[in-house]
């Protein structure tokens, strides 16, 4: 049987001088803490044979932890700052202290018209496009014109587009919802759908997560007004650029594990068994090592 991987989601202990982060008002307080062993727990109800942990913030101390604890069922993608940048010096510790397989980036900080050589992150790029670390990407139509420039300067660098590849502003555009979940209010189908399109068709290392239905959508779960949006997906990505994700523990109580997963399912029934499997895990086991 083929094995599944959840693509993305968050672990993260209580705030403290050993296990740093950033606290997020109502979502990620400081005594919050969402630990590898309840979610192995639900991983194992699921199916679910392997994950890709992504910290709330640049502080790699628990994802560290994870790794050496619990060998093989893991992989970690970092999170880079672009407001106090660690420089190829600091990614090479990071590195060096902690198994990061990728780095995500919200945004490149660049301005309209930048060039890939104006960007203070490009440094890093380029170490990461030699070093084979997958990025993940979040950000507005500004900064994917700019990752396009980027992409054709490093053309072996690896790109996730995060949550179906939504561009919006998440630090001015996000809210919580009812279900302490994140939430933006946009149009549907979103309007920064072509940027993606268009990069997709031009850059075959561009890779997109199913997942973050719930932040988007207008309607209850199974979320059928964003059925569209997978589809077209589909037809741009294909199976193999696609990876299924829960975003766990947001999550959890609404509409459940199992249940977030299950979208594939509802949205796009009809895909072949090699295609389903691709995007329930094969796509991921391309890209990390677990």
């Amino acid at each position: 049987m083929s094995k599944v991987v959840d693509g993305h989601l968050h672990l993260f202990r209580a705030l403290s001088n050993e296990f740093p982060r950033t606290v997020y008002p109502i979502m990620a307080e400081p005594d919050r803490e969402e630990l590898a062993e309840k979610l192995l727990g639900v991983m194992s109800q699921a199916g679910v044979d392997h994950a890709i942990v992504v910290p709330l913030s640049r502080h790699d101390d628990y994802l560290a932890e994870i790794l050496r604890r619990f060998p093989g069922k893991f992989a970690g993608v970092g999170v880079y700052n672009l407001d106090e940048p660690d420089g190829v010096d600091g990614i090479n510790t990071r590195l060096a202290n902690c198994d990061l397989q990728g780095l995500r980036f919200f945004g490149l900080g660049a301005k309209q018209g930048s060039q890939p050589d104006d960007l203070a992150c490009f440094p890093t790029l380029k170490l990461m496009a030699k070093r084979d670390l997958v990025m993940w990407f979040y950000g507005d139509e500004t900064q994917v014109r700019a990752l396009e420039l980027v992409m054709r300067r490093l053309p072996n660098l690896k790109v996730v587009m995060n949550h179906l590849g939504f561009l919006p502003d998440i630090h001015l555009e996000l809210r919580i919802d009812e279900f302490v979940r994140p939430h933006f209010e946009v149009e549907l189908p979103p309007v920064g759908l072509p940027v993606v399109e268009k990069l997709a068709s031009e850059h075959e290392n561009v890779f997109v997560h199913f997942s973050g239905h719930y932040a988007f959508t207008h309607r209850p779960y199974p979320y059928d007004d964003l059925r569209v949006v997978a589809e077209r997906l589909l037809a741009v990505f294909g199976a193999k650029r696609m990876i299924m994700a829960s975003d766990w523990p947001w999550i959890e109580y609404q509409p459940g594990y199992a249940e977030i997963l299950g979208v594939l399912d509802r949205h796009l029934p009809n895909l072949s068994d090699a295609d389903r499997s691709m995007i329930r895990g094969g796509t991921a086991l391309s890209l990390f090592r677990f």
